[in-house]
């Protein structure tokens, strides 16, 4: 075997030095490489240590392997407790069933779940949301966040709003049974309006005793004629009237109805035994009734109410002395 020669040994150094170089410098970087991460690692646990949230890393049947919160971040249990544990069998049995699910569906296709639970601490009821993340095939972390505060805004908003709700109810039955109230108001309003103007459209008015008198105002149809009778047969029936003044004044005009009317008005009051005296009559009345061949039966007419009264006053006395 031949012995290396200078040159041979000097490309053998080379290339030794080169290798060695190269190995500094990956080193270097290596230890670079581990330093970032380090320095991140470091700025993250700080992070995750500032922010309120509780990271849990757990594996996929979820035993807890390590945990990160900040100080003011409360714990269920303390770490020496749930470390090395399943969380389902930490936590309560209801909130333990939950986790079971959110395990399953995390470890799914999807990939992540999310739950909301409930745990007493230091005596007071927490809310917490927890979000299961699958971040390789057997293990997962779990970010956990206190949400007491949202939710019992979240109750008040709630509460206030059956309140709100209860307080519409119970105003709307109110001003259900006012406006019923008032509708009834209102139709007992328009009832006795209706018996008024009835009553004002047949007016029966004592002048003496056996002497009614009855004035019309206005047209007189179909109704009226049948109010007007009825109104002045219960009042001769009732008062013994022995004459009835019915003033037609106020009426502007007749027609056959309104004949027709005045006409069994007239033989009705005769047929009680009573005497009926039309006053009032004007001249296109007069004119209208002459050529709608009105029969009265032979009932007095006289141009006016006071004529009438008059009239009934004088012979009165002798009706009650017959």
């Amino acid at each position: 075997m031949e012995e290396p020669t200078l040159a041979d040994l000097r490309a053998e150094n080379q290339r030794l030095r080169t290798e060695i170089a190269r190995l500094e410098r990956d080193a270097t970087e290596a230890q670079r490489a581990v330093e970032d991460r380090l320095k991140l690692a470091t700025a993250l646990e700080n992070i995750y240590r500032a922010v309120p949230d509780i990271f849990f890393q757990i594996r996929v049947d979820g035993t807890i392997t390590n945990y990160l919160a900040s100080p003011t971040s409360p714990l269920y249990v303390p770490p020496e407790v749930f470390l090395g544990k399943r969380m389902q069998d930490v936590v309560p049995p209801d909130v333990g069933a939950l986790t079971v699910e959110a395990l399953a569906e995390a470890t799914g296709p999807a990939g992540k779940a999310r739950m909301e639970y409930s745990l007493e601490i230091g005596g007071a009821v927490e809310w917490f949301e927890a979000r299961l993340i699958r971040t390789s095939a057997d293990e997962m972390i779990i970010v956990v966040r206190n949400i007491s505060e949202q939710r019992r805004a979240r109750e008040t908003v709630l509460r206030l709003n059956r309140e709100l709700e209860a307080r519409v109810h119970e105003r709307t039955v109110a001003l259900e049974l006012a406006a019923a109230e008032s509708a009834a108001l209102q139709q007992q309003v328009i009832e006795a309006q209706r018996a008024t103007l009835q009553a004002l459209s047949t007016p029966l008015v004592p002048i003496a005793r056996h002497v009614v008198a009855v004035p019309l105002i206005g047209d007189v149809d179909a109704d009226r004629a049948g109010r007007l009778l009825e109104a002045i047969l219960d009042g001769v029936q009732a008062r013994r009237a022995a004459f009835v003044l019915l003033d037609v004044t106020g009426v502007p005009r007749v027609d056959t109805v309104a004949a027709r009317a005045l006409a069994d008005v007239a033989r009705a009051v005769k047929l009680l035994g009573a005497e009926l005296v039309l006053t009032g009559i004007g001249p296109e009345v007069a004119r209208t009734l002459v050529d709608l061949g009105a029969d009265f039966g032979g009932a007095r007419t006289l141009p006016s109410l006071e004529h009438g009264i008059a009239h009934a006053m004088q012979a009165a006395p002798q009706t009650r002395r017959a």
